[in-house]
């Protein structure tokens, strides 16, 4: 059976500005309203589409629309031309009105071999509602009537507070079949329910709000479009007859002929979403404040049309069916992606990147856009990575390990590079998503942390003899802790978002403790320590645990990988690992070091290097865990005063009450210093 084709009617777009290039966006990001019912289409599984467009807007609508769906999908165009009529008719004098939706369907007859769904350009239908279409046109044939299908939605969701809409208003039997569609072009709203009238308001009729309305979402066979022609020639006849300049050929006129006739049958498929269009110029802030609700609620991304190049352009098998937001990371926007391939069989991908993978039926990914604004060359990022995993792999393989498990895998674009450029400069990558793995936010058990720091251990021991003078600086000074001080302490002088006053006891804080920012910088260059091949971002939650065994198994997100002092590492896993509470926790009577968990990532870290930290390096390790949390602390801190623009935050607020914390955790750890060294001093 042919995969079904979403046939798009936007002849009237542009119609009320003068042209394409004035369409008005519904986001602060420049997407129009078509663009997401793009994406729900895609995430059904719609590979092809056709806009029905007036022939003079072809080359703004490429420019304005097409050319990005042209990246993610099959894009084709009909065009909607009054000329177009059967043999023997003429276009009257001063017609330039189009001739209705079903003439504008009936465009596309030479270009639809089977199945197709259709809608307006300028409506907002919701994801489930093309999810129920294509899964209907997917499993449905013509048998001795034509099986159509309709989208129903409750009246009291289309509706607008603006003025009166015209709906058709469904009639359904018991077996959920439509018997008729009736047209009613005045109804307003009244509380959860509404009313009509058809004598210029002189009287309304009631109407329920969950009464069914067709909103123009269909789905038909092959054979609709030779009915569609049939019935052209007698509308004409009549229409040109009472009607001429304004008559229009509509299709729910051609269903209802269909129906009366016993020639189809219409399957209602009944949706609880939301149908948003606008109506009235008072519309557009109510579709708007609904947009960036979804789009708050990462319902959408921001860049609806980049993720799905992302996703169209990597080596993956199969159709794209969904994403969902995953991970809590504060840089990089990271997606759980399935993919359905033919049989069914659902896949899972992370978009970020792997080389070389064996692909099996059920093999799970991730997607991953790279932040430009932080990491300003992600191709050498890039690099970092797929060199350190490289060499992983052989040494894990060497240790009679499991490479695709052990370490991150990256799944190369279909250019074979390991990244993908979008049409709008956007970096992507993708993972092999790695199967019955769980990471941890906050631990309240030893053993876990222990699994963590043996992970973060065993990753800088496998990596001791990697030559690290290859690998790329992917942020400059990342832990200069000098430099990060006098940088901060600039911030504080300019005060752009005059926040300093609100903080200046936080701001303290860091100041008192400049006696500390130079300790490792210090040691490097009196050569006491080495640099070595480090993460720089060892939080916990960036260890993988196996579900069953909660052994770590996996160390993710290398952006970071550069070369470093295992001091930083090693107190990274204990600012988060260790404490008591989350990053951004607000109570901070809730926010301690825990020394069981402190002794907990030593014992595990120390194990996992395996001999390869120096005896001056181990007994250093308290000091990385208090510079690291004190860095953090300050970072965090900064941010707030400099407007929330490095890290990503989810209130306002947020990134001062992870500085609090930090700054909390500094404090505990000044308070308990001896007996921190002491736990060290056990496993050296």
């Amino acid at each position: 059976m042919k995969k079904p084709v979403l046939v798009i009617m936007a002849a009237g777009m542009g119609s009320r500005y003068g042209g394409m290039k004035q369409i008005d966006p519904v986001d602060e990001y420049g997407h129009i309203i078509v663009d997401f019912s793009i994406y729900d289409a895609y995430l059904a599984g719609f590979e092809e589409v056709i806009f029905v467009i007036k022939r003079e807007n072809e080359k703004d609508f490429h420019n304005v629309i097409g050319n990005r769906i042209e990246k993610i999908m099959k894009v084709r165009y009909a065009f909607q031309e009054l000329e177009n009529l059967p043999e023997g008719f003429e276009v009257p004098a001063g017609r330039v009105k189009p001739w209705g939706t079903a003439h504008a369907i009936l465009s596309c007859k030479d270009m639809i071999d089977g199945p197709f769904a259709v809608i307006n350009a300028d409506d907002y239908y919701g994801r489930e509602a093309f999810k129920q279409i294509y899964d209907y046109l997917s499993g449905q044939e013509d048998n001795e009537k034509y099986q159509y299908a309709m989208v129903g939605y409750r009246l009291k969701n289309t509706l607008t507070e603006n003025g009166s809409v015209a709906r058709g208003v469904c009639d359904i039997d018991g077996d959920g079949k439509l018997v008729s569609v009736t047209e009613h072009t005045t109804i307003v709203k009244r509380g959860e329910n509404a009313a009509y009238t058809e004598d210029d308001g002189k009287s309304y009729t009631d109407l329920a709000g969950d009464t069914i309305v067709s909103m123009n979402l269909w789905g038909f066979s092959k054979g609709f479009l030779s009915e569609i022609a049939y019935g052209f020639r007698d509308f004409l006849q009549e229409g040109l007859q009472h009607n001429p300049l304004k008559c229009e050929y509509y299709l729910p006129s051609v269903v209802s002929r269909l129906l009366d006739s016993n020639k189809a049958e219409v399957k209602v498929l009944l949706t609880t979403e939301k149908w948003y269009g606008v109506t009235y110029r008072e519309d557009k802030p109510m579709v708007m404040a609904a947009v960036k609700k979804l789009e708050e609620n990462d319902f959408y991304p921001k860049q609806l049309c980049g993720k799905l190049e992302a996703a169209a352009n990597f080596c993956f098998e199969g159709v794209y069916k969904e994403e969902i937001p995953w991970g809590n990371g504060h840089i990089n926007d990271t997606y759980r992606v399935t993919f359905e391939n033919e049989q069914g069989v659902k896949k899972h991908y992370i978009f970020s990147s792997s080389y070389g993978i064996e692909k099996s039926l059920q093999k799970h990914y991730i997607l991953q856009q790279m932040n430009k604004s932080i990491f300003k060359n992600p191709v050498e990022l890039m690099e970092n990575i797929v060199g350190v995993t490289e060499f992983l792999k052989r040494k894990i393989s060497a240790n009679g390990g499991n490479p695709e498990r052990e370490t991150l895998n990256v799944i190369p674009a279909k250019d074979g590079k390991p990244y993908y450029v979008d049409s709008e400069g956007e970096y992507w990558r993708a993972y092999v998503f790695i199967e019955n793995t769980v990471s941890y936010d906050l631990i309240d058990n030893p053993e876990i942390l222990y699994e963590g720091g043996l992970a973060f251990g065993r990753f800088q021991s496998m990596l001791a003899d990697y030559p690290a003078k290859t690998l790329h600086e992917t942020i400059p000074g990342f832990h200069d802790t000098r430099e990060r001080f006098e940088t901060f302490k600039k911030a504080v002088e300019e005060d752009v978002c005059s926040r300093v006053d609100l903080v200046r006891e936080e701001i303290q804080f860091v100041l008192d403790r400049e006696e500390i920012v130079d300790c490792f910088q210090d040691l490097l260059r009196s050569g006491k320590i080495s640099f070595r091949v480090t993460h720089n971002d060892t939080k916990i939650n960036n260890v993988l645990m196996d579900k069953d065994t909660k052994k770590g198994i996996c160390v993710i997100d290398l952006d970071t990988v550069m070369p470093g002092v295992a001091m930083n590492d090693f107190g990274d896993a204990v600012r988060i690992g260790a404490s008591t509470a989350l990053e951004d926790e607000q109570n901070l009577d809730k926010v301690w070091c825990d020394l069981e968990l402190f002794e907990a990532c030593a014992k595990g870290f120390i194990e996992g290097c395996g001999g390869k930290l120096s005896q001056e390096e181990i007994k250093l390790l308290p000091m990385g865990a208090r510079l690291m949390t004190y860095e953090c602390g300050m970072r965090f801190l900064m941010d707030y005063i400099q407007g929330d623009i490095y890290f990503k935050i989810h209130r306002p607020g947020q990134n001062l009450d992870r500085a609090r914390t930090q700054f909390k955790l500094v404090s505990d750890m000044e308070h308990k210093w001896k007996v921190m060294e002491n736990i060290v001093k056990k496993y050296m």
